[in-house]
């Protein structure tokens, strides 16, 4: 009983960790070590009632944005069918756990465990694509997820991470991360996902933009764009020409989806449709019943962020959740201009500052926010920095 009573801080950051890493292979298996990492914080405050606790300064935006869901949970025609985005708020416990039981070394852990068990995704996604009878769905690839959507998302955060920790930290055998860089990269193009192209091809420019002259910035992009164009594959190239067709199947769904959309929160300003209902009551808005029969039109949710919370939640909820991503965004790269190059302290700012940036930039064309696995990665990568701060900061034993 001693010796676990004197481990527990070591044993919650553990259970923490496997919690953020796990999504990228069961979403299942990572939220039985987050529903255990949050048993152990209970047993850690009855046997330490007087520790210190701590939270990031984005309190009050992520209040509003629980206060104005639950608003619309509590307004909305059926209410009975709203509980799913309710009860993905308990995912949050990820930023407190962060907060409260990380450290710059055990946060430098964590980040090679999630790169590891990225590289393991990416790598069953490649192999799917040599043997697509191994689970690839409609010829897109889908890895240890239930859809090329999450696959891409939670690849793409790895991705965008691994990069800013090769480029401001300056670990050592930089070829094998650059390898690894690349392998990511090259499975995320394979995965046919156009939104996490640009927004991880976005944020390496950005990452690489910040840490080095024009001219090599220019050189580098220069590269990677003789490799893309001279090795991608035939169906990479057709989607990437695809982004410009007002006629592709999945723009034209994305512009209707929009539009009715916009009427829908015109029509419910204040607390949405409700909760789950989006795709419940999308006909009622939408001119043409028959789109459903249309390729590529899925009407299940806004595929846009702030789109999606404004017409389910109300434009209170997006404004709150915009100014809770904004606020990541801006904390991070303060801190990142007042690092030291190169740092592992400069990596960790980097890494949450783009992480929020593509999450955004991706979430322009999809409901990204609404995917778990995305999501737990993303609260741990976007909480991190914060563990530097030093209104939060605290001696953690190793």
């Amino acid at each position: 009983m001693r010796w676990f009573k004197t481990h527990l801080d070591q044993i919650i950051y553990g259970l923490t960790t496997l919690a953020v890493v796990f999504p990228l292979i069961s979403i299942a298996i990572s939220q039985i070590f987050l529903a255990l990492a949050i048993l152990g914080f209970l047993l850690d405050r009855a046997l330490n009632p007087r520790k210190p606790l701590s939270f990031p300064p984005f309190k009050l935006p992520l209040a509003l944005f629980i206060g104005t869901t639950l608003v619309s949970w509590i307004f909305s025609p059926e209410p009975e069918i709203g509980f799913p985005p309710i009860n993905k708020f308990w995912l949050f416990v990820i930023v407190f756990l962060v907060a409260n039981y990380f450290s710059q070394k055990r946060l430098h852990i964590a980040y090679q465990a999630l790169f590891f068990f990225g590289l393991v995704s990416a790598g069953f996604a490649l192999v799917q694509y040599i043997v697509p009878s191994l689970g690839s769905t409609q010829g897109r690839l889908t890895g240890f997820m239930g859809h090329w959507m999450t696959l891409s998302g939670g690849l793409m955060l790895v991705f965008i991470s691994l990069a800013g920790y090769t480029i401001y930290a300056a670990p050592k055998k930089i070829v094998f991360w650059l390898i690894a860089l690349s392998f990511l990269g090259g499975t995320l193009v394979l995965t046919l996902t156009r939104s996490v192209w640009v927004a991880s091809l976005t944020g390496l420019i950005g990452a690489i933009g910040l840490r080095f002259p024009i001219w090599k910035t220019l050189l580098i992009i220069g590269l990677v764009g003789i490799i893309l164009i001279v090795s991608i594959p035939e169906s990479v190239q057709t989607r990437l020409v695809s982004i410009w067709d007002p006629q592709d199947p999945s723009n034209y769904a994305r512009l209707a989806i929009w539009k009715t959309g916009f009427d829908m929160i015109q029509k419910n300003p204040w607390v949405g449709v409700g909760p789950q209902r989006v795709s419940k009551v999308f006909f009622d808005y939408h001119p043409d019943p028959q789109a459903h029969h249309r390729s590529g039109f899925f009407w299940i949710h806004m595929h846009n962020n702030l789109l999606q919370f404004a017409v389910e939640r109300g434009i209170p909820c997006a404004l709150a959740w915009l100014w809770l991503v904004m606020q990541m965004g801006f904390d991070h790269y303060r801190g990142f201009r007042q690092a030291p190059v190169p740092s592992l302290e400069k990596s960790i700012y980097a890494i949450g500052f783009l992480n929020v940036g593509v999450l955004f930039l991706a979430g322009l064309f999809e409901f990204n926010f609404g995917d778990s696995e995305v999501l737990m990665v993303f609260l741990f990568l976007a909480s991190s920095p914060y563990v530097l701060n030093s209104a939060i900061q605290k001696v953690i034993a190793s």
